[in-house]
């Protein structure tokens, strides 16, 4: 059959309206973020419920995941997979070496990890058998031993490692401190703030947390990876929970340029604003 020349024309411009129309369609698809979580429905002032509160507030397509769902392939179907608060040895335990597997593969392949907490010591090189299950992040815990990681809870200082960053408070409980290290096999790691205060427990000389890494974020194949030591999600009046959120649309953006930098201005422009925001304020009223 042959086309006249109008028809030929007509053809090409409804076959680029329907493409178009196809990659904003993709385009608009929210983000889908698994919670690892027992409960089908995380209790609402948990680690789990509030990471999925916060980013559902951000239109992403946020609920739980079970570690038996992740071994039967749930991640197939995600963006972003989340370990929040709680037990880092009852989590990687729960998923197994299979669902570790599972994890790491995920993320080898461009898919997006957060942490916080307990996730902090998930995705380290492990200093246990349980927490080698999953290991993406190129840094090791380190003054762990009799059961010094239970260091306590509490309101610690923050300093971003981009200068003119404003500091941040953030709730701490028992978190991880971290040392990078420059082991095989792993992509770059990189330290976005470092703690300026310490959690002891009483009687402890402490001084080992200041100076730690607080937040680390790198790449591990062709994916992300952004981990808290300490609670973003909790506390919101201390206004972190911004932070998530740039977090989760870093992680996604799928296999790090040459160019590209991982550094705290990058991965949370939206504190960064805030930083300027501040000093506009703090400065507006010196005559």
């Amino acid at each position: 059959m042959r086309f006249s020349k109008g028809l030929t024309l007509l053809f090409g411009i409804l076959t680029a309206v329907v493409s178009a129309g196809e990659d904003q369609s993709a385009a608009s698809k929210p983000i889908r973020v698994g919670v690892l979580s027992s409960a089908e429905t995380p209790g609402p002032n948990t680690s789990q419920g509030l990471y999925i509160k916060i980013l559902k507030q951000a239109g992403m397509d946020a609920g739980a995941v079970s570690a038996q769902r992740v071994k039967e392939g749930a991640l197939d179907e995600l963006d972003i997979f989340i370990i929040g608060g709680g037990s880092a040895t009852a989590f990687n335990k729960a998923l197994g070496p299979d669902g570790g597997e599972k994890v790491e593969n995920f993320v080898k392949a461009g898919g997006g990890v957060l942490a916080s907490c307990a996730g902090g010591y998930s995705f380290v090189r492990g200093h246990t058998e349980a927490l080698r299950y999953i290991e993406i992040a190129n840094a090791v815990c380190i003054d762990t031993e009799n059961g010094r990681w239970a260091r306590g809870s509490g309101t610690v200082s923050i300093a971003p490692a981009t200068e003119g960053a404003a500091p941040l408070k953030m709730f701490y409980a028992n978190g991880p401190l971290w040392k990078i290290t420059d082991a095989p096999g792993f992509g770059r790691t990189e330290a976005l703030a470092s703690f300026e205060t310490d959690v002891k427990r009483k009687g402890d000389e402490g001084g080992i947390m200041p100076g730690t890494p607080a937040i680390l974020a790198g790449t591990f194949g062709d994916g992300r990876y952004v981990l808290f030591s300490a609670h973003p999600e909790f506390k919101w009046k201390m206004g972190n929970t911004p932070m998530i959120v740039d977090a989760a649309r870093w992680v996604v953006k799928g296999k790090l340029g040459a160019e590209e930098k991982i550094s705290y201005e990058v991965v949370f422009p939206s504190m960064l604003k805030k930083s300027g925001e501040a000093t506009e304020t703090s400065t507006s009223g010196i005559k």
